[in-house]
C-alpha cells in the first residue's frame, strides 16, 4: 500500500521529482593519469600526496597539469540510510598541496538533469547536493574541520565534533556540523551533463594544526545525493562503530607547510538609527548613533590562536525564530551565531550547557586563547559586559566573564575534562567548576560521568551541584544507554544555560534497526524506546514516589528516494508539584476571602506525534509535524487535549530564488469541560535572492500570537489568584498578545569577515484587537555595517 501511496505523490508532485526506477548512471570515463589511486573500498585509505609548487586558478575546470599529478580517491561506499554497499554513482576526488595551501579537485558523476543546487547563501546549501571534506587536522579522532561545497561551489564550514550529532542525525551529516564557524577558503563549481566539478583551495592559515615539520591529518571525504537521499563516505564507515572520525583515512606525510604571519584585522563600523511610538501620542522618538570597534586574530603558533574584540558590534541581522516552548515552565535555548564567539567555540565544550556564551550580553571587551598542546585542549576567556543596572554599587557594576576549559584526551578516543566560570558584577558572583569524563571501550560501548559545583553570592549566599553518569553501546542493528543525573536545588550557572534544577532523572534507551533490501522501496526502519522517571532532588534520596514517568516508542522509517516517515507514541503520569504553586490561592466560597490552591491529583496523559519529510526535489522540500492527544497543564495543574502542527516548506523557483515558509501552531482544549485554556500561532516567512555568491537580498517575516484564557481552579472553577511580593493577590487573568517582525536585509559578503550589510527592520503590534488587519508599528530601525578583514602579510619567524 505505501509503495503505491508514494507513487501517486511522484506523480502530484511532477516531473522534478525522482523516479521510482533510478536510470543507469552514465559510465564515466577513464580516470586521468595520477600520482597515486587510492580506494576506499579496498582500504587504501593512508593517502601520500604530492608537494607541488605549482599554481591554478581556482574555477571549477580540473584542467592544469597540477591535477594530473594529484593523489586520486575513488570507490565511495554508502553510509548513511545503509551502510556498507558500493555508492550508487561515481567520485573522483583529487588532492595535492603546495606550501600555503591544500588543493582538492572534485568530479562527481549523475544521471542527466538530476543534479540539485542553487545560488545558495553560505551555509545553506544542506537542500542540495554536497560533498564535505572532514580534516582532522590534530590527527586525535575526536573533532574536523568540515568544507563543504554543493555543485555551484557554494561554501558550507565549520567544526565537527563527536558529541555534535544528536539523536536521528547522521553522524556524516551537515547537521552534525557547528556550521556557526567560519574560515577562508576558495571554491568554485560548475554543473555537467553528467555531473558537476568543484575546485577547492584551503589556505593553511586558515586552520589549525598539531606542531611538527611533518604532518599526519585524518581525513575523511562524504558525498550527500538528494536524488536518492544516500551519503557516501570515501573511507568506509560502519554504523556499529559509535565515532565517525576514527573510521576516516588520513593525509600521510605532509611536509614544508608554511602559514606565514597569521594576524587577522577586521575593523567594524555601524551607523543605527531607531525608532519607538510614544505610547501617549502618535509622535516617534528616534535616535541614531554611530560605533566603531574590531577583532584581532592572532596565530601564535600553528595550534594556539589568540582573538580579542573591543566595542565589539554583536547586532543581530535576523531575528531569532519564534519558538512554542514544549514544556512551558522551563526557558528556551538560542543557539549562538556572533562570530567572536563562535570561532573555535569546540573548545568550550562542556557537557550539560555549562558554557553559553549568550549569557555575555554586549561585551565591551573580550580576549580569547584557544589551541591545542599534545592531547590536551585548551580554551580561556575573559570579557566585561556591558552593565545593566540603574541602580548604585553592585547595580551600575559591569558584569566580568571568566571561563576555563580544558580536556585531556585519553587513549585512542576516551577524554576528561575540567571547566570553571566565574561571572563576578561588584561583590556579587557565580562561580561553577566541574569534571566531565567519556571513555570509549571496543569501539561500540562508552561510559560517560560529569560532576559540577556551584557557589552564588548575592543577596545570599547558596551552593549546588550537579551529577550524571551514563552507560550505552551503539551497534548496527541495536544499541542501549541508560543515564542517571540530578541537580541539586542551589544548582546555579550565569555563564551557562540551566533551565531545571532540583530534579533526579533516571532515563533508559533501546534502539532496534532494520535495513532493507538492496532495490527495495524502504532502506531503514528503526524503533527508538525512550524511558524515564523523575523525581525531586531530595524525594529521591528519601525513596519517595516520582514526580514524573514517560514512556515513548519512536518508529521511524526512510523509505527509497528520500521519503523519511516517523510515528511517536507517548505515554505520561505527572503529579504536580506543590511547591510551584505555594503563592497561589483561590476566592472562598463567599467572596470575601482566600484559600490555599491545592494542586490537582495525579494526571495520566497520551499523545501521537507523526513526522513526514519529503525528499529534496529540483524545486520544493518540506516538513510536517503533527502531534494529537493529552497533556499535563501546568498552569492549572489540568489535563488538556492538545493540537500541534509545524509544516515548513523551502521552495527554490530557480537556482537564485529561495522561499521558506514555517508555520507553528498549537492550540490546548480543558479536557474537563471542553473550554479554550489556549492558542498559539508563529508564522513565518523567509524571502531571498542571491544575485550572486556575495551578493543576495533577504525578507524575514514572523508574526507571534498567543492568546490565553484566564486561569481558573479545576476543582471550584474559580478564578485563580497569585500572592505578591507586599502580599495582596491578583487574578491570573487572561494574556492575549499578536507581535510581528518584518527586517529586510542586503548583504554583500565576499569572504567572511568582510561584509557590507544594509538593513531596515519594524515591530508591530495588534495586541489590542487580536486581528492582523488593525496593526501598528510600533518600533522600527535602519542600520548599515561595514567589516573588512585584513589579513597583514609577513612571516613568522
Amino acid at each position: 500500500m505505501l509503495p503505491v501511496l508514494f507513487a501517486l505523490l511522484q506523480v502530484v508532485v511532477g516531473p522534478s521529482a525522482p523516479p521510482l526506477v533510478r536510470p543507469a548512471s552514465p559510465t564515466p570515463p577513464p580516470a586521468a593519469p595520477a600520482a597515486d589511486v587510492y580506494s576506499g573500498r579496498a582500504r587504501s585509505i593512508d593517502v601520500r600526496a604530492p608537494r607541488l609548487n605549482d599554481t591554478v586558478t581556482i574555477d571549477g575546470v580540473l584542467d592544469e597539469p597540477a591535477w594530473q599529478r594529484a593523489s586520486l580517491l575513488t570507490d565511495f561506499t554508502s553510509y548513511s540510510p545503509v551502510d556498507g554497499r558500493p555508492a550508487q554513482d561515481s567520485i573522483e576526488v583529487r588532492v595535492w598541496y603546495a606550501p600555503e595551501a591544500l588543493y582538492v579537485g572534485i568530479r562527481a558523476f549523475a544521471p542527466p538533469g538530476t543534479v540539485r543546487a542553487t545560488l545558495a547563501e553560505r551555509d545553506r546549501i544542506a537542500s542540495d547536493d554536497w560533498i564535505a571534506l572532514h580534516l582532522d587536522t590534530f590527527l586525535d579522532r575526536r573533532r574536523s574541520f568540515v568544507f563543504a561545497v554543493n555543485p555551484f561551489g557554494v561554501q558550507a564550514d565549520g567544526m565537527r565534533t563527536e558529541m555534535s550529532a544528536g539523536p536521528g542525525v547522521s553522524r556524516g551529516a551537515l547537521q552534525a556540523v557547528d556550521l556557526s564557524q567560519d574560515y577562508v577558503w576558495q571554491s568554485k563549481g560548475r554543473t555537467l551533463d553528467d555531473g558537476f566539478m568543484v575546485e577547492l583551495r584551503i589556505p593553511f592559515k586558515s586552520i589549525r594544526f598539531q606542531a611538527g615539520a611533518t604532518q599526519d591529518w585524518g581525513m575523511q571525504v562524504v558525498r550527500q545525493t538528494q536524488r536518492t537521499g544516500y551519503q557516501d563516505t570515501w573511507a568506509p564507515a560502519s554504523r556499529s562503530v559509535q565515532s565517525f572520525a576514527p573510521q576516516a583515512g588520513a593525509l600521510r606525510g605532509m611536509t614544508g607547510l608554511k602559514r606565514g604571519l597569521v594576524l587577522d584585522l577586521t575593523p567594524t563600523s555601524i551607523t543605527s538609527t531607531s525608532g519607538t511610538r510614544n505610547s501617549t501620542s502618535t509622535g516617534w522618538q528616534r535616535g541614531t548613533r554611530g560605533e566603531a570597534g574590531g577583532d584581532v586574530r592572532w596565530g601564535i603558533t600553528s595550534n594556539f590562536t589568540v582573538n580579542a574584540t573591543a566595542n565589539p558590534d554583536f547586532s543581530q541581522v535576523e531575528t531569532d525564530v519564534g519558538q512554542i516552548p514544549g514544556d512551558v515552565r522551563f526557558a528556551n535555548f538560542y543557539p549562538e551565531l556572533r562570530p567572536f564567539f563562535v570561532e573555535g567555540s569546540e573548545q568550550f565544550d562542556a557537557p550539560n550547557k555549562l558554557v553559553n556564551t549568550r549569557s555575555i550580553v554586549q561585551p565591551l571587551g573580550a580576549l580569547k586563547l584557544t589551541g591545542k598542546i599534545p592531547r590536551t585542549d585548551i580554551g580561556l576567556l575573559t570579557a566585561l559586559d556591558a552593565a545593566t543596572g540603574t541602580g548604585t554599587g553592585d547595580d551600575r557594576a559591569n558584569p566580568l566573564f571568566t571561563i576555563v576549559r580544558l580536556r585531556r584526551d585519553l587513549g585512542t578516543e576516551s577524554t576528561a575534562g575540567i571547566v570553571f566560570t566565574d561571572r563576578s558584577v561588584g561583590t556579587r558572583f557565580n562561580r561553577v567548576a566541574g569534571f566531565d569524563t567519556r571513555l570509549q571501550f571496543r569501539k561500540t560501548y562508552s561510559v560517560e560521568a560529569r560532576y559540577a559545583a556551584s557557589l552564588t553570592s548575592d543577596s545570599t549566599k547558596r551552593s549546588g551541584s550537579l551529577w550524571e553518569g551514563n552507560v550505552g553501546s551503539s551497534g548496527r542493528g541495536y544499541g542501549f544507554r541508560y543515564s542517571a543525573q540530578g541537580f541539586s536545588p542551589g544548582f546555579q550557572t550565569q555563564s551557562g544555560f540551566v533551565n531545571r534544577v532540583d530534579f533526579t532523572k533516571l532515563q533508559l534507551n533501546q534502539r532496534f534497526t532494520f535495513f532493507g533490501a538492496r532495490g527495495g522501496w524502504w532502506d531503514q526502519r528503526q524503533h527508538f524506546f525512550t524511558g524515564s522517571t523523575l523525581w525531586t532532588y531530595n524525594a529521591f534520596a528519601r525513596r519517595e514516589a516520582p514526580l514524573e514517568t514517560s514512556l515513548s516508542l519512536d518508529n521511524s522509517m526512510t523509505l527509497r528516494g528520500g521519503w523519511k516517515v516517523s510515528v511517536t507514541p507517548d505515554l505520561q503520569r505527572i503529579d504536580f508539584d506543590p511547591r510551584r504553586y505555594a503563592s497561589y490561592a483561590v476566592p472562598s466560597a463567599n467572596g470575601r476571602d482566600t484559600v490555599a490552591f491545592a494542586a490537582s491529583a495525579q494526571q495520566i496523559t497520551s499523545s501521537t506525534a507523526l513526522i513526514v519529510n519529503t525528499p529534496q526535489w529540483r524545486r520544493v522540500g518540506a516538513t510536517i509535524t503533527a502531534t494529537a492527544g493529552t497533556e499535563p497543564e501546568f498552569f492549572e495543574t489540568g489535563t488538556v487535549r492538545r493540537r500541534d502542527l509545524e509544516a515548513q516548506v523551502d521552495v527554490r523557483p530557480s537556482t537564485q530564488m529561495r522561499i521558506g515558509a514555517l508555520l507553528r501552531y498549537q492550540r490546548f482544549i480543558r479536557a474537563r469541560d471542553g473550554s479554550l485554556f489556549s492558542t498559539q500561532v508563529v508564522p513565518r516567512l523567509r524571502l531571498e535572492y542571491q544575485f550572486s555568491r556575495a551578493l543576495f537580498l533577504r525578507f524575514v517575516g514572523q508574526f507571534e500570537s498567543r492568546d490565553r484564557s484566564a486561569l481558573r481552579d479545576p476543582a471550584t472553577e474559580r478564578p485563580l489568584l497569585r500572592r505578591a511580593t507586599n502580599g495582596t493577590y491578583t487574578p491570573l487573568s487572561a494574556r492575549k498578545s499578536l507581535l510581528g517582525r518584518g527586517d529586510v536585509l542586503v548583504s554583500y559578503l565576499p569572504s567572511p569577515g568582510t561584509v557590507v550589510y544594509l538593513g531596515y527592520g519594524t515591530g508591530v503590534d495588534a495586541t489590542e484587537t487580536m486581528r492582523p488587519i488593525d496593526i501598528q508599528r510600533t518600533t522600527d530601525g535602519a542600520f548599515v555595517k561595514f567589516s573588512y578583514l585584513y589579513r597583514v602579510r609577513g612571516t613568522t619567524r
